[in-house]
């Protein structure tokens, strides 16, 4: 499988457009196994490669996207399109956090239920076009 690009994320209608450019960027990390497998677990990094799994989530925390997407429609989110995606990707995030917590990304990674979470962040990363 091809590395997952990032697709051309629209910034128009947001308070926050630099915190959208990297939730962006964060979210591109968890929709992309091959990134996952060659930055978190082989820890082969290039210049730009700086995210592991509790930094993605930890941004996603802070930013409230996960949390509370709705409420930061305007300010992150463009609309509820892109809040409802979110909301599918919190769904299947955080119960998978709640069962392992602390573990290691190659926990997460090795999970059955982390597919659901790279398709999850997928469809909102690409919810964000």
């Amino acid at each position: 499988m091809e590395e997952l690009e990032q697709p051309a994320v629209s910034y128009d209608g947001v308070e926050f457009p630099d915190a959208r450019l990297q939730m962006a960027s964060m979210l591109s990390s968890l929709a992309s196994p091959e990134h996952q497998q060659r930055v978190w677990l082989a820890e082969v990094r290039g210049p730009a490669d700086v995210d592991d799994l509790t930094m993605v989530v930890n941004f996603l925390d802070d930013t409230r996207v996960l949390e509370d997407p709705e409420g930061v429609v305007g300010e992150v989110l463009r609309n509820e399109n892109e809040a409802r995606a979110m909301r599918e990707l919190s769904d299947v995030l955080y119960p998978l956090i709640d069962e392992l917590g602390d573990a290691p990304d190659s926990v997460y990674l090795a999970s059955r239920r982390w597919p659901l979470v790279v398709e999850a962040a997928r469809r909102a990363l690409s919810s964000m076009v």
